[in-house]
């Protein structure tokens, strides 16, 4: 049984790599649109100002929801 299921995976495997030879399988095809990795390193833009302005901003409403808990 082992040897049936060898050869099929072999007889698959040779057919798709003749189908990529003759030009008949797509192989740069993606799913759903997505980019490529090339495509998303050339679209990546840096945040200047990265996660520091993020931080700060959740330290100062930190900050008053303490002091507003403490004049209750």
């Amino acid at each position: 049984m082992e040897s049936i299921f060898q050869i099929m995976d072999a007889s698959n495997a040779e057919q798709l790599a003749n189908e990529y030879e003759k030009g008949e399988l797509d192989a740069t095809k993606n799913n759903g649109g997505k980019r490529t990795k090339s495509e998303q390193v050339d679209h990546k833009h840096s945040h200047p100002e990265g996660d520091t302005r993020r931080i700060v901003n959740v330290a100062m409403q930190g900050e008053q929801k303490r002091k507003e808990q403490q004049q209750k």
